[in-house]
């Protein structure tokens, strides 16, 4: 990643809370980015298809209002344009068939929301900096990082 572009993330989250802390550990990270936040679902699909260029990694809440995670996952992965981007999965249930839906629908990381700041910085600073092995399917096993807390 050239470190002078802005590193393009698209959020979708319908908690203020989450969201604010999201971009309060982006601010942490030594990494230029340029945040944009989506309430919902619907709300995320419109701001792809408005988006003038395709973001370079997209983190998902799997619990929303109006289209959830599972929902916008597939319209994401069935878009020429934006099937290869990156997509995260945040949520705070690890059930299995959550799990499961996600990466048969082609998420490519599910991560339970961490409970401390910390965690969530450290977590945001991996996945910027591997964005490159996130275009990779991971098996199951591989897929879910757990709040340890």
């Amino acid at each position: 990643m050239n470190q002078n572009k802005p590193f393009h993330i698209l959020l979708a989250d319908d908690d203020e809370d989450d969201t604010f802390l999201f971009r309060e550990a982006l601010e942490q990270i030594p990494v230029p980015t340029k945040l944009k936040v989506a309430e919902n679902g619907m709300e995320l699909m419109h701001s792809l298809k408005t988006y003038h260029a395709a973001p370079d990694i997209i983190f998902l809440d799997m619990n929303m209002p109006v289209k959830n995670g599972l929902e916008c996952l597939k319209e994401i992965r069935n878009s020429d344009y934006y099937k290869e981007v990156p997509v995260i999965i945040l949520s705070t249930s690890i059930a299995s068939h959550l799990l499961e839906s996600a990466h048969r629908g082609g998420a490519n990381l599910y991560i339970q929301k961490p409970t401390n700041f910390s965690d969530l910085v450290s977590i945001l600073k991996n996945c910027l900096s591997k964005k490159e092995e996130l275009e990779l399917s991971p098996d199951l096993e591989q897929f879910l990082i757990k709040n340890e807390n």
